[in-house]
């Protein structure tokens, strides 16, 4: 019955659009963005009710569309691409544009998609600064090459735009506003069964960087599991902190909100606010936790994109090979780009 409610309930906010052909293409954009084809997995219903209220309020009030996903910043220092970009980016936004392209070149009022960067989080697991800033330099040219292509492919201007975190607001106030959390994300942890706190760590340990700003590797495995649960209580500060700060950003009326598998994960922010996708037709793996590899046929024609995980990449790199990537322009995005991984 509370199913039944749900759906009667999102069928009258359907009624504040007025014109029957919009409707229609507002019903083929809401089955777009929730597609199993792309996600892998059902929505929730506070996802789908909040995209409902997006679209709706754009089409109602003659306004862009919108896309805010939301990722690290960073490139895991376990990819073998650490620090810049490699071809995992460039699926994901190939990804990002199939998926959406029936929205991107029909929506009338205007197709905004926002890369949002939390590179600012990435520096409480000891990773430096100067590794974080090459990313970005990389993922800034990598997604201007990209918007290039597409409109001398298809004669279509994509606004995809990199929005990073620290640029909006000052990282004192971050700071300040992440202590009052501490307490609070202290006790969720510690309060975790055995079993969730070992999620918890298996995740903050992929994430820190032992020899990183400080060198940690001289202290005792008690001392560092502890630095290591410290970080990741950080972060959980940072989620709600960073909210708190930019809540006008992530609230506005014509903004969706895009994540990968990262806002599924146990966490003491849980992040369903939004929409959560595969990365590729093939993969769950964050884009900037992983490795772009192709995966070809015996006549070297491409079977799939794939992005892979650290444990995913060790376990097939004895299979991996690469050629040289006959595209300089992109070759000059990043050393990364300079060959194409790939096995059959």
């Amino acid at each position: 019955m509370q199913r039944v409610y749900f759906i009667i309930e999102q069928r009258e906010k359907l009624l504040q659009v007025k014109d029957a052909q919009e409707k229609r293409l507002l019903l083929s954009f809401l089955a777009r963005l929730l597609s199993a084809k792309f996600s892998g997995s059902k929505q929730s219903e506070v996802a789908i009710s909040l995209v409902i209220d997006k679209l709706v309020y754009c089409f109602a009030n003659k306004k862009p569309i919108v896309f805010i996903f939301g990722y690290g910043g960073y490139k895991n220092y376990n990819s073998p691409s650490f620090p810049e970009v490699d071809w995992a980016e460039l699926f994901h936004m190939k990804y990002m544009t199939t998926f959406l392209w029936p929205i991107l070149s029909t929506y009338k009022y205007g197709v905004k998609f926002e890369y949002e960067s939390e590179e600012i989080s990435i520096q409480f697991n000891n990773v430096p600064q100067e590794t974080t800033d090459r990313y970005t330099v990389t993922f800034k040219s990598l997604l201007d090459y990209f918007c290039q292509k597409i409109y001398q492919a298809n004669g279509v201007k994509i606004d995809f735009e990199s929005v990073i975190a620290r640029e909006m607001y000052s990282p004192q106030d971050l700071y300040d506003r992440m202590k009052t959390y501490y307490g609070d994300m202290k006790k969720v942890y510690y309060d975790l069964s055995d079993e969730e706190k070992a999620v918890w760590f298996k995740r903050a340990k992929t994430n820190f960087l032992v020899k990183g700003t400080k060198d940690f590797s001289g202290v005792s495995e008690e001392e560092l599991n502890k630095i290591i649960v410290d970080a990741r209580i950080n972060n959980e500060c940072f989620l709600a902190a960073d909210y708190d700060l930019r809540i006008d950003f992530w609230e506005r009326p014509n903004a969706i909100s895009l994540f990968g598998t990262w806002g599924k994960t146990p966490c003491a922010s849980p992040t369903d606010g939004g929409l959560h996708l595969k990365s590729t037709a093939s993969s769950n793996t964050d884009f900037w936790i992983g490795t772009g590899v192709l995966k070809l046929d015996s006549n070297n024609n491409i079977l799939q994109e794939l992005i892979l995980s650290h444990n995913q990449y060790q376990d097939a790199k004895d299979s991996i090979l690469s050629i040289e990537n006959p595209d300089k322009e992109l070759a000059r995005v990043s050393k990364n780009f300079e060959n194409i991984r790939y096995f059959k």
